[in-house]
């Protein structure tokens, strides 16, 4: 199951599963099995990003469930991958009223591997007390001890840093009454374009999101964390399409569509994966790889 906050990149990474598997234009350690029933959703998500627009995110009283049959080559083993695609304000909500929709919660019903997605192209939106405490050398007595009765700002449970709401979530499935039990969790750290000048996922999680990295170290879980950058950069949105002679806005676009393979816009980093291949950390959640 893919769950994330909103603009994580969940919806953008199902669109180019979906066409890295139906177009077949590059070696993947997963391959495309029989489908059957309505995949126009799919379908429509798959064309946005073959021609170069950004992938519509889910509404938020919007629920996809999508199932993508996939065949293991090396050991023939078919295996359905169920992408139950939230809306991710559906989480945020629950993390301000402590309250998860019957239906969201049901889509958890027996779902043992989670692939969780949090973005490099957020800001950080988190102060240790390490940085506070920075911050307040730079002021002087006089400001630290002013008069200044300005009334206190309320508590918005919403802009709470992402990576607390994420742990939040986690912790909270795991416990009464939904009582989640997981196995496996694949950390997808999506818009890796936009990453620092390293290339280590495991690096960058640590760096920006030290709260879930230290959680997951100690979740009993097991972990894999990949880079991956499913859009390939800053496309525009074909509802609200730049000007013509907006050069910025097309830039990345007209890049992209100049590549002969659609697929090789995608980027995945970790764990050996080829460098377009997202069936990559699918096969290990699947339990297809050992720990």
């Amino acid at each position: 199951m893919a769950v994330g906050l909103q603009s994580s990149g969940k919806t953008t990474f199902a669109a180019a599963l979906w066409y890295l598997l139906d177009s077949g234009e590059i070696p993947t350690s997963l391959r495309k099995g029989k489908h059957t029933g309505d995949h126009s959703y799919l379908e429509m998500l798959a064309k946005r990003w073959e021609e170069g627009w950004q992938v519509p995110r889910t509404k938020t009283l919007q629920q996809e469930i999508i199932t993508m049959n996939l065949k293991d080559p090396a050991t023939s083993t078919d295996v359905a991958l169920q992408f139950v695609d939230l809306s991710g304000e559906t989480f945020e909500r629950a993390f301000a009223t402590r309250i998860l929709g019957r239906n969201a919660a049901a889509a958890f019903e027996g779902a043992r591997n989670l692939m969780l997605f949090v973005s490099a192209n957020d800001v950080r939106d988190d102060l240790t007390m390490i940085d506070v405490a920075m911050q307040l050398q730079d002021n002087t007595n006089e400001e630290l001890v002013s008069d200044d009765r300005s009334e206190e700002a309320k508590f918005d449970p919403a802009k709470a840093p992402r990576q607390v709401q994420v742990v939040d979530f986690l912790e909270s499935i795991r416990q009464p009454p939904m009582s989640v039990s997981l196995d496996r969790l694949v950390v997808i750290i999506s818009a890796w374009d936009k990453r620092p000048d390293h290339n280590e996922p495991d690096r960058w999680l640590i760096e920006r999101m030290p709260l879930l990295d230290q959680y997951l170290r100690n979740s009993g879980l097991m972990v894999r964390i990949y880079g991956v950058s499913a859009q390939g950069g800053d496309l525009p949105d074909l509802e609200n399409p730049p000007a013509k002679d907006d050069v910025a806005g097309h830039l990345d676009q007209k890049s992209l569509l100049s590549l002969a393979k659609a697929s090789k816009r995608i980027q995945v980093v970790g764990y050996g994966a080829a460098e377009h291949d997202l069936t990559h950390p699918v096969r290990w959640l699947g339990g297809l790889e050992g720990e």
